[in-house]
């Protein structure tokens, strides 16, 4: 018996396996990063010299029964690496410049697809599935210069937010056309397969887009609060989707992709959620699934073939020239600037995650062979290289140009507190929060506790503050700044507005149980006084569903509204929210005042589609509400003032009391606007 265990190589011991691949994530890339190359490029070079053809350390065995455990992360890194790239595809972006998007979407796809179909059928002699595949693997691209716009504050630039939408249309087509070209590859392809494909391929597309979405909606309205659930709810539906997929004859890719687009409404970019599925997969999955890719690589076929340097020029020719060409012919049918035409293709030209996808799809269908997926690999390295700087150099100039333009009020930072009286039920108060929030700031949330004064001060403060922990925990899980605040007040609506001038605060959310008592103004004792003793927003909530599961937003503005100071802030946050949550917004104002409650709302960010509905007098609220309000997914907001300010009217304070009581299984917020110039 010996104390040190034998190391064979390749390794066979998972636990040894496991080690190995932890401080491979670790270390590699970082060590790339410090010659300004991507980290993901690092895992995929760290694959390669843990593979066969240097180390041995690592290997592949996919024709094993079961498949070796390598094969099974890669596996399961690469269909989460696809929900989640059509979980955070932004549709909300999409939508607000679709034709644009599309007109984007398309050129960049198509002119490097037909310039790679032209040269790897005809010069390269590929067959014309190869060829096809090829073609949308080059079409694709991979939004790897993301990070550099968001750090330049960038992201609602036109077309910047066009770039990302197209995001959506080149993946589209990408994954459509590798389906088409997997399903003709089949010995028994025949008119009445097609027709079968056709027809299997449009149920499992209706279920999944069409199902799904109310699946998941009826799952969040059921179980709240619950986040290991939700997580593991998402990634069933990843899984069975990606079977299912398969089972109609596409790539199990494709499902991953699908549940990630219908699961995409139900979980928002800024939401707590998203950041654990981040988490999961960049620390763990989708680094599975490029050291997998490396492992692929022959190494000592890199050294010793100019056929795949031949290749890799080749591929690099062809998405250089065809990304090119669709940003300048973009730039030039839209006006846009040198700088943007450049940044359009630092966003567009770098091969990634779909690329790969493809790729191994290719090579596991015997379309691709080693050469070509070497090749690739290489490809990715320049593109990923020369986007990002790209991307830098020229949004640079477009952030200072930016920044020479007039600052207007909208673009101060918003500090953001949420008192809180318990932490479970404080869940979406955050959550709100969160999605209002911009995620460029870098100002944190409040969460406050109030104390009063009594016996045992010492024991109940410490109590707070042990429960504002929870708090802390899920702004740190959606990776957000949290500040936590407790003050000592006898008068609970004293302290709040206390903490808010101390600490500078611009927006306060609170919550509501909707219950209004005979002798009560508008609320009860402590939102009266916190309103009388305020000038910040207020919003008061009463939440009845997660927001997440939002499908109809409906705004109800009073006349004159605008003359509030907080007016196009208050407006910025609910079109925010409506955004973030991709629901529908509907806004309710008099018919008077329609044309210019409407050049309003469509003059401040961000660009939504909205619809109008008008009625005469303000009695006639509750009549057009029951309109709108479809169902009990439907979010009311309705701004609102404090008695004694220009935009108030005694009908004002109504409003909570009718919301309460004629729509006792909505959610609604009432939005007193900021007297803050």
């Amino acid at each position: 018996m010996t104390l040190i265990p034998e190391v064979t190589r390749p390794l066979s011991d998972p636990v040894l396996i496991f080690a190995l691949l932890m401080v491979v994530i670790l270390i590699a890339p970082r060590l790339v990063q410090r010659f300004k190359v991507p980290g993901i490029v690092g895992l995929i070079l760290a694959g390669a010299i843990l593979g066969p053809s240097i180390l041995n350390l690592l290997a592949l065995e996919p024709d094993r029964a079961p498949p070796g455990f390598m094969d099974v992360l890669g596996v399961v890194g690469l269909m989460f690496l696809m929900f989640q790239a059509g979980l955070s595809l932004d549709l909300a972006r999409f939508n607000s410049l679709r034709r644009r998007s599309l007109t984007f979407g398309l050129f960049s796809f198509f002119i490097p697809q037909l310039l790679s179909i032209a040269v790897s059928y005809y010069l390269l002699g590929f067959s014309i599935e190869a060829a096809l595949l090829l073609g949308s693997i080059i079409g694709s691209h991979t939004l790897v210069g993301y990070p550099i716009v968001a750090k330049l504050g960038l992201m609602k630039n036109t077309p910047v937010t066009m770039t990302l939408g197209g995001t959506l249309v080149t993946d589209t087509v990408s994954l459509a056309i590798l389906a088409i070209v997997v399903a003709s590859l089949g010995d028994d392809v025949t008119a009445g397969y097609w027709a079968t494909f056709g027809v299997l391929v449009t149920i499992f597309v209706v279920l999944a887009l069409w199902g799904l979405p109310r699946l998941g909606h009826l799952f969040f309205r059921t179980v709240r609060n619950r986040p290991e659930l939700e997580f593991a709810f998402l990634v069933s539906v990843l899984f069975i989707t990606a079977w299912l997929a398969g089972a109609v004859g596409l790539a199990p890719i494709i499902g991953a992709f699908v549940a990630g687009l219908a699961m995409n409404r139900l979980v928002p970019e800024q939401s707590t959620l998203m950041a654990r599925i981040r988490f999961v997969g960049g620390t763990l999955f989708v680094p599975f699934f490029l050291i997998y890719v490396g492992l692929l690589i022959d190494v000592r076929a890199l050294v010793e073939s100019l056929d795949i340097w031949i290749l890799a020029g080749t591929l690099i020719v062809l998405v250089s020239l065809g990304k090119l060409a669709a940003a300048k012919i973009v730039q030039r049918i839209y006006g846009y600037t040198s700088a943007e035409g450049w940044t359009i293709y630092g966003l567009s030209v770098p091969q990634a995650a779909a690329t790969l996808a493809v790729t191994l799809v290719g090579y596991d269908v015997g379309l691709f062979d080693t050469t070509m997926v070497n090749a690739v690999v290489v490809m990715i390295l320049f593109t990923c290289i020369l986007g990002p700087a790209l991307v830098e150099k020229f949004g640079l100039q477009m952030a200072r140009k930016i920044e020479s333009e007039p600052v207007s009020p909208d673009d101060f930072p918003e500090r953001i507190m949420v008192p809180v009286a318990n932490p479970e039920t404080s869940a979406d108060l955050l959550d709100m929060a969160f999605l209002i929030r911009n995620p460029d700031s870098e100002e944190p949330i409040f969460p406050l506790m109030i104390v009063d004064y009594g016996e045992e001060l010492d024991e109940r403060l410490l109590l707070k503050q042990k429960k504002l922990d929870h708090v802390v925990d899920r702004g740190v899980e959606a990776g957000v700044p949290v500040t936590p605040l407790t003050r000592i007040d006898m008068n609970i609506a004293h302290g709040i507005a206390r903490a808010a001038r101390e600490e500078r605060i611009s927006m306060v959310l609170i919550g509501w149980a909707g219950q209004i008592g005979a002798r009560e103004r508008i609320f009860g004792t402590v939102l009266d006084q916190l309103l009388d003793e305020t000038r910040q927003m207020v919003f008061v909530n009463n939440f009845r569903y997660p927001l997440n599961t939002t499908r109809r937003v409906v705004l109800v503005i009073p006349p004159f509204a605008e003359r509030s100071p907080g007016f196009f802030e208050a407006i910025h946050n609910v079109k925010l929210l409506a955004s973030r949550v991709e629901s529908e917004l509907h806004i309710v104002c008099l018919e008077d005042h329609l044309e210019h409650d409407q050049e309003f709302v469509e003059s401040i960010e961000p660009e939504l589609d909205a619809s109008y509905d008008t009625m005469k007098t303000w009695a006639d609220l509750p009549a057009v509400l029951d309109e709108d309000v479809v169902d009990d997914s439907t979010l009311i907001v309705a701004l609102s003032a404090r008695p004694t300010t220009a935009p108030w009217f005694s009908e004002l304070d109504d409003i909570p009391r009718m919301l309460a009581t004629r729509y006792p299984t909505n959610s609604y917020s009432v939005v007193f606007l900021s007297e803050l110039v």
